[in-house]
């Protein structure tokens, strides 16, 4: 990890805000206990990994939905999966976002237990404002995708947002490719969780034909078992290259989310893919007030995080 790099992962290409707008961290600091861009203080209790990733994508597409004017939001996997921690629920912060100029949200579960709870958040919010629209899809999201992408609400202009935040490896890799195929002014924007903490325990160790089969589809093939031996940081580099090589997103990155305040392990990252210029601008922007200034994280000025693709290869990381 060397100096912050200035290609095309977008970092390094100057501010969107005023130094008076930014969340300024010492370098020891880690969770704040207030994030002004949420107006709302950490989840009480929450695993900290679960809130920190509610709240990254609640800021993101705060920033976000000001830059585009609007837009809407897809969760393929939508209900809690801390369901005693309905506060750091990501389906619910972003909903709540002000102003709220999202118009159409699509809340996806196969758990019908969760999808009660995606009912109950839609009488609370659909009509709130009257232009807004919450649909809950009782489902296997793989399956239930194409409705969405065909659903005519989607046009050619609108800015639209894929949350996927899978347990394990639920997303199947054809269902990433159906969301980068749709045919936009830019693709669906994908902000696709990778649960990398215990995902080498579950490569590892699935024996049986179902979950052999499971794993298949999750990879697309069973190109999978190469990352057998792979380090957290090469899995990441290597699901984040294929968003740019295979679905061939102009944007691509990837970001750590910490197992507990304070902590230098990882619990998942999230790959982020965009076409729009201002995308990894804006991503850098809320991770910093999450996580403030970390050495050796991508707020860390001194460091290159995200390292240099080599031509046909991975990102290069330690």
């Amino acid at each position: 990890m060397g100096p912050t790099s200035k290609g095309e992962n977008g970092l390094g290409q100057g501010n969107l805000f005023s130094d008076d707008e930014t969340l300024s961290k010492r370098p020891g600091d880690t969770l704040p206990l207030y994030t002004p861009a949420l107006k709302q203080a950490m989840a009480d209790e929450a695993p900290a990994q679960t809130d920190a990733k509610s709240r990254l994508i609640a800021s993101y597409i705060a920033k976000f939905q000001l830059v585009t004017g609007g837009g809407l939001y897809i969760d393929g996997f939508a209900a809690p999966q801390s369901r005693a921690h309905k506060d750091a629920w990501t389906a619910r912060r972003v909903l709540e976002i002000a102003p709220p100029r999202l118009r159409t949200f699509w809340l996806c579960d196969r758990d019908p237990a969760g999808v009660e709870m995606l009912r109950e958040l839609k009488s609370q919010h659909h009509g709130n404002p009257k232009s807004r629209r919450v649909f809950v899809y009782h489902g296997d999201f793989n399956e239930r995708v194409d409705e969405i992408i065909r659903s005519g609400r989607i046009k050619k202009r609108t800015a639209v947002f894929a949350f996927l935040d899978q347990r394990t490896a639920e997303c199947h890799w054809a269902t990433v490719e159906r969301l980068a195929a749709f045919k936009g002014r830019t693709r669906i924007e994908q902000l696709y969780f990778l649960g990398v903490s215990w995902l080498h325990r579950s490569l590892t160790q699935s024996k049986t034909p179902d979950r052999l089969s499971e794993l298949d589809q999750w990879w697309g093939s069973r190109g999978w078992e190469r990352l057998r031996d792979m380090t957290q940081i090469e899995l990441s580099e290597t699901v984040a290259h294929r968003f740019k090589t295979e679905l061939g997103y102009a944007h691509t990155n990837w970001w750590p989310i910490y197992l507990k305040e304070g902590s230098r392990r990882t619990a998942f990252t999230l790959i982020h893919a965009s076409d729009h210029p201002e995308a990894p601008k804006l991503m850098r922007r809320s991770f910093q007030e999450i996580y403030g200034y970390r050495e050796g994280s991508p707020t860390d000025g001194q460091d290159d995080f995200f390292g240099e693709r080599p031509p046909g290869g991975m990102l290069r990381g330690r």
